[in-house]
């Protein structure tokens, strides 16, 4: 399997989860908050420009054997701790994740990564 359709597959796997974590907890309406939306936005973008700016070092740790999945299980780690104390940060990871299949959906058709043109304006 190509690695961006093994990532946009552990990333659309990880956002269901998260989805249906705050379903069966504390309610979807959380994953509206716009502190939480904001953050995960730009948290994405700001991984995506780690991995635009230094491609070589950030791929060479992201494509070790195991690292992706060990990514997302921390991830739905933190969230299941986070619904317990901090439920808005459950939005963070979900539209950072969205944000990411949005971004990963623009370079398989073809399109130019929207992060890339932020990266030329900050150079």
């Amino acid at each position: 399997m190509h690695p961006q359709y093994r990532d946009g597959a552990l990333a659309l796997g990880g956002l269901c989860g998260l989805v249906a974590l705050a379903a069966a907890t504390v309610g979807i309406g959380v994953l509206v908050d716009l502190l939480g939306i904001a953050a995960g936005v730009a948290v994405a973008v700001a991984v995506e420009l780690v991995f635009l700016r230094y491609p070589s070092r950030a791929m060479g740790v992201w494509e070790r054997r195991g690292v992706p999945v060990a990514a997302l299980c921390l991830v739905l780690a933190a969230a299941v701790i986070a619904v317990q104390f901090v439920p808005w940060l459950l939005a963070v990871a979900v539209w950072g994740l969205l944000t990411y299949l949005v971004l990963l959906g623009c370079v398989l058709l073809g399109v130019e990564n929207p992060v890339s043109v932020l990266l030329r304006v900050v150079e």
